[in-house]
Formats: C-alpha cells, sequence, structure tokens
C-alpha cells in the first residue's frame, strides 16, 4: 500500500480544499483514518479502520453522504469482506445512517459493536448487521496477535449509551463525540493548543453539563493513561504532546445550561457555585485526613463568601459531643454544647446505627448569609465532612482500644504493675538508672500455711507499697515473676536508690499490723540495688541487682544489699 501511508511522527496535511482527498492516512500501525470530508463542512466526520485481518474493525462508518467515499478509502487498504467488527460509538445519523451501505461489503458474519441504548435506535436504519452487546461481551474484542479494542461508557456524552475505545497496541484513543470540535482546518492532525477553540464551541452546545464532561474525561484518562494519541469523530486528532493539556482544559469547561450566566446575573451566581462544586469536588479526592479537608475547603469557600471557619459537631457514643474546629486543628475537643457565632449556615446529618449524627457550621462574616445557590455545594462538602469525621471517630476509637490491649499485655493481671514484657523498651537499655529486685520473704510459707488468696493479697499489698514509692511518670515496677518484683528508678544515684529501697523495705514491715495479716506472720521483703549505666546491658544490670538480692537473703533477711561498696554496704533491720 506504498504511497498511501502518511508520518504519523507530525501532523500530516490535508492537501487542498476539504473533499479534495482521496485515499486513506496510516495514524499508527495498522490504523487508518478511511474519512470523506465535505466541502465546507465545519462538522467534518472522521471514521477509522484497524486492520487486523478477518478481524478486521471500521470505527464510526458515516453518513449516508459520507458512507461511499469511506468505502472507497477501505478498498485501498483491504477487501471489505475482512471487516468483522463495525464499532458505532453511538446511534446518530452521521456515525450509523451509512450501515445499509456496508451490509453486503462485510464480513458475512460482521456484527454492530455498540451499546444496549444505541443498538435500540439501530434498527431504524434498516440495516441487516445484527448488533453485538459489547456489555455482554466483556467489554473487548480480541483482534488477534495480542490486540485488543476494548471499551468503556462515557454516559450522556453526548449520547446515554455513548462509548469510548483503545486499541492496546497502537495506543490510540477512539473517543467519539468526546475531543470532537468545529474546524475548518486543513490539517487532520492538530498541531498547537490552538484546537481547544474549536472544542470548546462543540463541548459548550452538545455537552450536558461540566461535571458529566469531568466523570467521562477522568473515566478515560484512568483507565488508559498510557494512550498516545486521541482520534475524535469531529474535529482534529491531538497528538500525545498535547493530550495533557486538552485533557486539563475540557476538565474545567462548562456546558449547557451554565453559558446563560453571561447574560443572567443569577445564573452567574449558579455558574460560579457550580465551579465552587468541582473545586471542591477535587479537593475532597485529593484530601485524606479530615484537617486538610476543612482547611483546604476553608480557602477554597472563601474565593466566594467571606467565611471565617468551618466547624462540625459529632455525638460520640464513648466521648460525649466533640466540636472539630480550626482553633484546636480539628482534634476532636470534648464540649457541652454547640454553640458557635450567631448568623453561622449549617447542614444536620442524621445518624444510624452505624453513623454519628453529625452538625456542621459555616461561620461566615457579620450579617452574612449562605446565598441559596450555595446550598449544593455544602451538601457535596458535607458527605466527605461526615465520612472524614466517621473515620476520625473510628481510628480513635482503635488507637484507644489498641492502647488498652497494649497496657493490658504489658501489665499483671494480679498486682496491677507491669510485666516482663515492659523491659523490652528500648528506653530502659539507653537510659541511666538504679535497678531494684524485691522478694517477699518466706513466700511459700505464707501460701503453705494460709492459702494462696492470703498469698495473691500479699502481692498486692507489696505492690501498692512498691507504686507508693517510686514516680508514676519516669519510673517502672514491674513484677518480675512469682513473688519477685522489679523497680527501675530513671536517672537515680546511689543516694536516692537506698532511699527508696528502704522506704518500700520499712513500710512492708507495716503490712501485718492492719488488715488480714494481723495476726499472721509478719510480712518482709529482701531488696538488690544496683546501677546501670547508659547503653549498658539491661540483662546483665538485672542479673547484678539479682546477685544484691541474693546477699540479703543469706544475710538474713529483711534488709537492701547493694552491688557497689558504699560506707553501710548492708543495712539491716
Amino acid at each position: 500500500m506504498s504511497g498511501i501511508s502518511h508520518s504519523i511522527d507530525g501532523p500530516s496535511a490535508i492537501d487542498g480544499p476539504a473533499g479534495a482527498l482521496h485515499g486513506p492516512i496510516e495514524i499508527a500501525p495498522r490504523v487508518w483514518w478511511v474519512g470523506n470530508l465535505l466541502p465546507g463542512d465545519q462538522f467534518q466526520c472522521h471514521s477509522y479502520l484497524i486492520e487486523a485481518g478477518d478481524q478486521s474493525v471500521l470505527i464510526d462508518p458515516g453518513s449516508a453522504i459520507t458512507i461511499d467515499g469511506v468505502i472507497e478509502n477501505v478498498r485501498t487498504i483491504i477487501d471489505p469482506t475482512s471487516i468483522r467488527w463495525v464499532v458505532c460509538h453511538h446511534a446518530d445519523p452521521d456515525v450509523c445512517a451509512g450501515l445499509p451501505k456496508l451490509d453486503d461489503l462485510v464480513h458475512p458474519d460482521a456484527r454492530v459493536v455498540t451499546e444496549w441504548r444505541a443498538a435500540a435506535l439501530l434498527v431504524h436504519y434498516g440495516s441487516r448487521l445484527v448488533p453485538y452487546l459489547i456489555e455482554d461481551n466483556g467489554w473487548a474484542i480480541d483482534l488477534g496477535e495480542g490486540r485488543r479494542l476494548a471499551f468503556t461508557l462515557v454516559p450522556y456524552l453526548h449520547f446515554p449509551g455513548a462509548l469510548g475505545s483503545y486499541e492496546t497496541s497502537s495506543k490510540v484513543l477512539f473517543t467519539g463525540d468526546l475531543f470532537g470540535g468545529f474546524s475548518d482546518a486543513t490539517s487532520l492532525w492538530a498541531s498547537d493548543s490552538s484546537v481547544f477553540d474549536s472544542m470548546r464551541r462543540f463541548h459548550e452546545h452538545y455537552m450536558p453539563s461540566g461535571d458529566i464532561l469531568r466523570a467521562g474525561l477522568d473515566n478515560l484518562h484512568r483507565r488508559w493513561p498510557e494512550a498516545t494519541m486521541i482520534a475524535p469523530q469531529h474535529g482534529q486528532l491531538i497528538p500525545a504532546p498535547l493530550m495533557e493539556e486538552v485533557f486539563e482544559r475540557l476538565s474545567n469547561l462548562e456546558c449547557g445550561i451554565f453559558l446563560l450566566a453571561e447574560d443572567d446575573i443569577h445564573l452567574a451566581t449558579l455558574l460560579a457555585a457550580a465551579a465552587l462544586e468541582r473545586n471542591l469536588a477535587r479537593a475532597i479526592l485529593s484530601t485524606a485526613s479530615l484537617p486538610e479537608l476543612a482547611e483546604r475547603a476553608t480557602t477554597l469557600l472563601r474565593e466566594h463568601l467571606d467565611v471565617e471557619r468551618i466547624e462540625a459537631y459529632v455525638r460520640s457514643d464513648t466521648e460525649g459531643l466533640l466540636r472539630f474546629a480550626p482553633d484546636e486543628h480539628y482534634a476532636g475537643t470534648p464540649v457541652a454544647s454547640t454553640s458557635p457565632d450567631a448568623g453561622t449556615t449549617f447542614l444536620d446529618l442524621a445518624g444510624d446505627d452505624h453513623t454519628p449524627a453529625i452538625r456542621v457550621y459555616l461561620v461566615l462574616a457579620s450579617g452574612q448569609s449562605l446565598p441559596r445557590q450555595f446550598a449544593r455545594a455544602m451538601v457535596q462538602l458535607s458527605q466527605p465532612i461526615q465520612v472524614a469525621l466517621v473515620e476520625h471517630l473510628a481510628h480513635r476509637d482503635a488507637d484507644r482500644e489498641r492502647a488498652r490491649i497494649i497496657a493490658e499485655s504489658l501489665t499483671d493481671p494480679l498486682t496491677g504493675l507491669a510485666n516482663r514484657r515492659a523491659l523490652n523498651d528500648d528506653h530502659l537499655a539507653n537510659d541511666p538508672s538504679a535497678i531494684l529486685m524485691i522478694d517477699i520473704d518466706r513466700f511459700k510459707e505464707i501460701n503453705d500455711e494460709f492459702g494462696h488468696d492470703v498469698g495473691d493479697d500479699a502481692l498486692g499489698q507489696v505492690a501498692t507499697v512498691i507504686r507508693a514509692n517510686i514516680r508514676s511518670r519516669s519510673d517502672l515496677g514491674v513484677r518480675y515473676g512469682g513473688d519477685e518484683f522489679l523497680v527501675v528508678l530513671r536517672e537515680a544515684d546511689e543516694t536516692h536508690a537506698l532511699d527508696v529501697a528502704e522506704r518500700i523495705r520499712r513500710q512492708v514491715e507495716l503490712i501485718p499490723s492492719a488488715g488480714r495479716f494481723a495476726a499472721a506472720m509478719a510480712l518482709s521483703v529482701s531488696v538488690g540495688v544496683t546501677l546501670h549505666e547508659s547503653h549498658q546491658d539491661l540483662g546483665l544490670s538485672i542479673a547484678h541487682a539479682d546477685e544484691a538480692l541474693y546477699q540479703s537473703k543469706l544475710e538474713g533477711r529483711n534488709r537492701v544489699s547493694t552491688t557497689w561498696a558504699p560506707p553501710d554496704a548492708v543495712i539491716a533491720r
């Protein structure tokens, strides 16, 4: 097929007046433009051919007045009987009215690929070709040789069941009316961003709203980000260097009734409200946390309103009424009632079994009220705020439950002191401290003579004495095992360590003078004390304290021993 292929590295010129072109243009390997341009028509329609042997595809074949030229172009590339699939992105006459001309030319088993809403209208063109509903067939056609033509819906752009499609080998994105334009250009390819002017006029007239347009664009961009070319049904083809810009500029376009706002002040406000909704939607999609969402929303609202702040109030089952506001970084502070400044506008979001009741306030400058046209924007904002608040509360509850579980896992249930797992904290090994090992004297005899309930009570009372003599925020009391306790005194010197050890020993002696030990054997403890240097092995320091404890036992119990040699190395009763 030499002599009919144009370079795909740059724009392909259409020499002469519209309609003078005779022959197809290869826009990508084995992908052809086979349209038939009409003289003086700004609404030129494009048809495309994917050359794939007996699985070849004709895309948007054309109208009753263009189909003969399309067929002529196809014949210069392939025999029309190789066309197995005829894709109609929507059901308008400029796409489908030429279908009957194909009945006796294409493959005997050829099918019209479309969506059910378009198929319901195609019968009125009188073609014998049977519809192939893409939604019932996996949204793709296998073209062989690893090539696929994939489809997606772009609803209401401008047909309810409009389709977009993508050929995986050439990476060409076929978009139907999307990216189309009114154009009298003499080049099939767009060469610069001025192509947007023709797109803008087309989309303003044919697309029902900016929101619907953005939804379709987002779908195409997200589904096929690797596309390197846009082939619309009208206007000019968009090469890779211009794709991101036209996606972005079309995303910011307002369509349909909003254009009347140029002559109507009320619709002008509506247009501003629509722009606010769009910008809020983008902020919502790109925001992960409640504080960030509220701050971004406040900034956007201030472009249209004199907004002071956004406040939200939530009644939590576990924490009562919480206020979320910028002055406390939207952390959630317990309050008695919802009482923001006068002149606020709010939305009540009723709770249910799964979500709490939420009241969102928009605090405006004194004397201002929210224009009715912005109500939808506030509804749009309130819903993600509700989701963010619910997630925030769920994280708070989860953090609280996690802290409870961790605390329980580090706590001895009988004494309320920490258990040995708490000694795994790296800070204990890294910080200088004094370590006390404490053992209840003759504890086995207490259990044997008075029973384990009395023994457990003895453990609890010794733990109470220990807790009363250490600093709750810095020191650590541990039930080390059985009747043995360990105390870590942070940044304690010899004098402080011996003072605490001696106070504990003396106060334990007083326990039998009251309570269930009044007529029982005397209760006492032996204590071993050592100093732990910064970054020293904690296990080694504990072993030294245990050696001092053993010394106290050997010396007769009820005393404090140390691993160093102060003037009185052993403090006895």
